[in-house]
């Protein structure tokens, strides 16, 4: 059974030696994931350190890391990635005596040619679900694009001049600037091996999959958006797997901004599921379902052309559906959640205007009476204003009406009737 713990220090005498898989028994399944959007806006880091943090959703004792260099046209060399402890969340400091350096083919850096992914050499090294893990590298040479995932809802921290990966104190390392604190850079996934019952659910979709506003309600003037927090409701679902003692780890391949149909409306939005959706859930290790809401977007992003209708959005459903059954996941569909006065002063966005409602409802209505999937989870009707249709209920909105807050975030988990993953 997998559940939460504290700090647990490893203390095997085999702690981060290399390990070979190929004779144990066991299934590699995905512990954490991010989905690279673009490579565009990053962060130089040249001559630098990074340091990012998440927490991963399934505990193990062997695990690799997964790097991407997807969108970049150009190679990328990294070294000394070490994977600790976080000791506060959402800080920089690391817990003493956690820090194992990864290899990568038996050698402690890495170079990542323009649209390649890596895998770092297993290794033993305990981890447990929620027990938030920090990982740093130094970049030694010119890294003028770097693969990234915008919107992390964690904090990404660069340092002074100089090597400090393997360094617990995090006196060196400063919140990157405005702009690109969001970030996670180059990282995509942290696999385990786990008990061949196990396996991965993954969750796609746009930003109220990736998490936007879980960490904070900022738009609404309270509180810091610089708090790590695990409040995404793939995070909630996975608390709710793990109190059933269901044997499921839940990815995250949200993309804020994402669209089924097109490609983002800005590059960081990420190509549209119907393109990515091969690498960012059909390779995603253990996958055996696939939970997907998309569409709000599609709706309502700015287009430079018409917007989509219900009917071609339906049939982009129906194209993700088959592909994923045709690779032996079974397929679970979200209702689009409402999005009635989404606030657009800084974007003019078309969410709430009554072109998209109608495009919104009408895709809704397919999506609860439709028989391809193996499963629907209404979570419109979880989140709508009772007394305000369209709306979301004001207990779940994260200020703009178009995010729900992490108390949404928890009721979208709610929502979810894991009997859908017990056949």
């Amino acid at each position: 059974m997998n559940s939460a713990s504290g700090s647990v220090r490893p203390a095997q005498a085999d702690f981060c030696a290399p390990q070979s898989i190929a004779d144990q028994q066991g299934k590699v399944v995905t512990a954490w994931k991010t989905a690279p959007g673009d490579a565009l806006i990053t962060h130089p880091i040249s001559g630098l350190s990074v340091r990012q943090s998440f927490a991963p959703h399934w505990s193990g004792k062997v695990v690799r890391l997964r790097l991407s260099n997807r969108y970049s046209s150009v190679p990328v060399t990294f070294s000394n990635i070490h994977l600790a402890r976080e000791a506060t969340p959402g800080g920089a400091d690391m817990v003493p005596g956690t820090s194992c350096n990864l290899t990568f083919n038996g050698l402690p850096s890495v170079t990542l040619q323009a649209g390649e992914t890596a895998q770092s050499d297993w290794v033993s090294y305990p981890v447990e679900a929620f027990e938030r893990l920090g990982v740093s590298f130094y970049a030694p040479g010119p890294t003028p694009q770097l693969t990234r995932h915008l919107n992390a809802n964690e904090v990404l921290y660069i340092s002074l001049p100089g090597d400090y990966s393997a360094s617990a104190d995090g006196a060196m390392y400063q919140p990157a600037p405005q702009g690109y604190t969001a970030n996670f850079l180059v990282i995509e996934a942290l696999e385990v091996l786990a008990s061949p019952s196990v396996s991965t659910v993954v969750a796609v979709g746009d930003s109220i999959t990736d998490g936007s506003d879980s960490t904070t309600a900022f738009l609404s003037g309270r509180g810091s958006p610089l708090v790590a927090t695990d409040q995404r409701y793939p995070n909630h679902l996975q608390r709710r797997f793990n109190r059933a003692g269901l044997p499921f780890s839940v990815a995250n391949a949200g993309i804020g901004g994402n669209e089924l149909l097109r490609d983002g409306w800005l590059p960081q939005f990420g190509k549209a599921l119907l393109t990515r959706f091969d690498a960012d859930v059909l390779a995603t290790a253990g996958a055996s379902h696939v939970l997907v809401m998309i569409g709000t977007n599609d709706f309502g992003n700015p287009k430079t052309g018409q917007a989509p209708t219900s009917e071609q959005l339906v049939e982009g459903y129906k194209q993700l559906i088959a592909r994923a059954q045709r690779a032996g996941l079974k397929t679970i569909v979200g209702t689009i959640p409402p999005a009635e006065g989404t606030v657009t002063e800084l974007v003019p966005v078309l969410h709430g205007t009554a072109a998209a409602r109608l495009a919104r409802d009408q895709t809704n209505a397919w999506i609860r009476s439709q028989t391809l999937s193996d499963g629907v989870v209404d979570f419109a009707a979880c989140l709508e204003d009772p007394l305000r249709p369209g709306y979301l209920a004001p207990q779940f909105n994260s200020g703009d009406n178009l995010h729900p807050n992490p108390a949404g975030y928890a009721a979208m988990a709610e929502c979810v009737n894991l009997n859908l993953f017990k056949n």
